[in-house]
């Protein structure tokens, strides 16, 4: 039984409460004078974006993420969270399989994290395949064609399965297009730059990126968008911070105790792309999506935060969602606002459990300071309740370093063998 400042997901206020919890769930909760002398507790946070793996998955329940929307993996990879088997210690996911993209595809030819196509025939066998295993959404990338596209979104509506999309790189599908097929979610909001200037993408080189975007977007264009977009029940994740750490100018760093071995894998994937990221044109990005952002808000459209961890570079896992936090309160979304797009709209969207209350899943952020006052009070943290269990920040940060001997780069190679034998063998006209 605990006594917190809890904030109230509808008022905006925090409310004292005693808190009771047995077997991982909240078994009741009563009300207590609040205390300018008690921590604040917010529900389990929830990245809407992200790519997670069992390796640094506790990186993320240690910065308060208690649940993540996983935009894009596979299901073999993904067993041990799904299965719940390091139930205290990783969060709960929200996952696609594998991303359904065009011929070339952005990441390469088929594999186990794409796959790439241009028949609908094969694009429909994979939603199917999809299903079979599990996957909670569908994620389309930029370089699937309009029709094929279009087939994938109508096949996964027979499973009442949302569609999720990244067009940052399409030059056949931008939001419109997208809203009209039926897709819900615009990822990085893209498609919405391509809706108003049809002939960017984020392939361009820097000379017609700067060319494009270096004026921003027509606000009054921008403004009719989103309302046909919000009209149509499109749900925006921006994604700002994935922009900001490609920047010189608003780039990120974590606190050093954060800063751990669990990282060291992911800093090498960093490192290695990190020459081919040009900085002005992910400073164009980091503005016009704030543009984007900004509008979609002062319209009333729904937006959730998300941070694409770890693609791109320095996108550390957990930690960053406070940063994509900073910047949607830049954007005008109020604290309150930013908080709920992490936590109450997920919940309302996806089944996940960010919201406190009697019988569900006991996902807490304890905090030092008010984020109501100053939203970079998130990261101030000073516990992290996952399933009812308490951990400390730092317990969560060894437990990812002790995940690093489990799963290694051989055991990640093993698996990748053992998804390969089995996708070739069940399914051999997926994997051409």
């Amino acid at each position: 039984m605990e006594t917190l400042n809890v904030l109230n997901l509808e008022t905006g206020q925090f409310e004292g409460k005693t808190i009771t919890i047995n077997d991982g769930k909240v078994t009741e909760m009563m009300e207590a004078p609040i205390s300018h002398l008690r921590t604040y507790a917010l529900p389990g946070l929830v990245d809407n974006h992200c790519h997670i793996q069992p390796a640094y998955a506790p990186l993320f329940t240690a910065a308060g993420v208690t649940s993540v929307r996983n935009t894009a993996g596979n299901s073999l990879h993904l067993k041990p969270l799904k299965d719940h088997q390091y139930a205290s210690f990783d969060p709960t996911i929200f996952t696609a399989d594998r991303m359904i993209d065009g011929v070339p595809g952005l990441w390469g030819k088929t594999s186990s994290g794409s796959f790439s196509t241009q028949s609908k025939h094969d694009a429909i066998e994979e939603v199917k395949r999809q299903v079979d295993v599990g996957a909670s959404f569908i994620k389309v990338y930029g370089r699937l064609k309009r029709d094929v596209m279009e087939a994938v979104v109508n096949e996964a509506a027979k499973y009442k399965l949302d569609v999720s999309a990244d067009l940052l790189a399409s030059t056949d599908v931008d939001a419109r297009t997208a809203a009209k097929m039926g897709i819900r979610f615009l990822e990085h909001n893209s498609g919405i730059i391509q809706s108003l200037i049809p002939s960017w993408h984020s392939l361009l080189s820097e000379k017609e990126d700067r060319a494009l975007l270096e004026k921003g977007l027509d606000e009054d264009k921008l403004s009719t968008l989103c309302e046909e977009l919000i009209t149509a029940g499109v749900v925006v994740v921006p994604t700002l911070s994935l922009f900001a750490q490609g920047t010189k100018e608003s780039h990120w760093s974590i606190s050093t105790p954060v800063k751990t071995s669990a990282l060291t894998s992911l800093e090498e994937h960093w490192n290695y792309v990190r020459p081919y990221i040009q900085s002005s044109k992910q400073t164009r990005l980091l503005e016009v999506n704030k543009q984007i952002t900004t509008a979609y808000h002062e319209k009333g459209g729904t937006i959730l935060a998300g941070t694409d961890s770890p693609a791109g570079v320095d996108t550390y896992p957990g930690q960053l969602l406070h940063r994509e936090l900073q910047l949607l309160v830049q954007c005008g979304l109020s604290p309150f606002e930013a908080i709920q797009s992490a936590t109450s709209i997920p919940s309302k969207l996806f089944g996940l459990n960010s919201v406190c209350k009697v019988g569900g899943q006991a996902d807490l952020v304890i905090l030092k300071r008010n984020p109501l006052k100053d939203i970079s009070a998130t990261r101030l943290i000073e516990w992290v309740v996952k399933n009812g269990m308490w951990h400390r920040p730092e317990a969560l940060i060894a437990k990812a370093e002790q995940n690093q001997q489990t799963y290694n780069q051989a055991s990640y190679d093993k698996q990748e063998q053992v998804y390969y034998d089995y996708m070739n063998k069940q399914y051999p006209h997926l994997m051409k």
